[in-house]
């Protein structure tokens, strides 16, 4: 019986717009990705009959009905094959969260049960799946930590980075359902291109977090609607506590600062209290791979 564990690292967007909605129902966007150290572990046993998956946290979806169950019926059928897999998943990544726990999840399986059952589908074929999963799986499909994500963020380009960045995460309690945030966008309006994309990338790429800051933006704070006052609770905590900027992730409700030395990054982490409803995290940029090697 082969069993082995894997990685699946959570996201934030450090730049954020939707541009237009398709004819498709998708939306195009423009945003800059970020890997961190968040991650939720996936224990994958050839074990039993059929295709059993398993998660730890009651708020998450269960068997047939989970993103990663999903994926690996895909890639089984693009495969030609029936595995009969146990599939344990421990969520550290919080749910519903902006922070992509379910693409990650899917992505790293879907890399993981290919390599180690050689199934042989091209690398080509495994991102048209991810694709068909989860909009931000061909990001956690690439073996990088920075990129640039177009179209529905399928289109993506690596940004070459060899620094990290340090970031404060604080999630409420309340959940953001990604497909709610959309209708909003649809109808409240598109984006006003009072802001500048490519200044966020030359930031990022000069490792200039004051600049990076200034350039932040996510068209989704501007459509919270009633949970606008949670968000902006957030935003002031962190702000008394010594962060400059701060940013919603994906469709929220995740909140995050930036430090570029995780000597800062601890400072203003010991100075927020605890609170019961909300979840606080100090994390920097993940540079491992699904196995963990090399990680950040």
């Amino acid at each position: 019986m082969r069993e082995i564990k894997i990685y699946a690292p959570a996201k934030i967007n450090l730049y954020l717009d939707v541009l237009d909605r398709r004819k498709d129902g998708f939306h195009n966007i423009e945003t800059i990705f970020e890997k961190i150290g968040l991650k939720d572990e996936i224990i994958i046993k050839e074990k039993g009959r059929g295709l059993k998956v398993r998660v730890d946290a009651a708020d998450c979806s269960q068997g047939q009905y989970n993103i990663v169950y999903k994926a690996a019926r895909a890639i089984f059928k693009e495969a030609g094959v029936a595995l009969n897999l146990d599939i344990e998943i421990k969520k550290r990544i919080p749910v519903s969260a902006g922070l992509g726990g379910g693409s990650s999840d899917a992505a790293s399986a879907l890399i993981a049960i290919n390599d180690i059952f050689k199934l042989g589908v091209t690398d080509t074929k495994l991102l048209a799946i991810a694709a068909d999963i989860g909009k931000d799986a061909p990001f956690f499909m690439m073996a990088a930590s920075f990129a640039v994500g177009r179209g529905s963020g399928e289109q993506l380009k690596k940004i070459n980075l060899d620094k990290d960045l340090f970031h404060i995460l604080i999630k409420p309690s309340i959940p953001l359902s990604t497909r709610a945030m959309y209708h909003r966008i649809d109808r409240y309006g598109f984006s006003s291109r009072g802001h500048s994309f490519q200044d966020a990338i030359c930031a990022l790429k000069k490792m200039d977090v004051e600049a990076l800051e200034k350039n932040y933006y996510n068209i989704f704070e501007s459509v919270l609607a009633r949970n606008v006052d949670c968000i902006n609770k957030i935003k002031a905590l962190l702000a008394r506590s010594g962060s400059q900027h701060s940013l919603l992730s994906g469709s929220g409700p995740t909140v995050f600062c930036t430090f570029k030395t995780k000597k800062h990054a601890e400072k203003v982490f010991k100075k927020i209290p605890k609170h019961k409803d909300m979840s606080v995290f100090l994390v920097k940029t993940y540079r491992g791979g699904i196995y963990g090697d090399n990680r950040g």
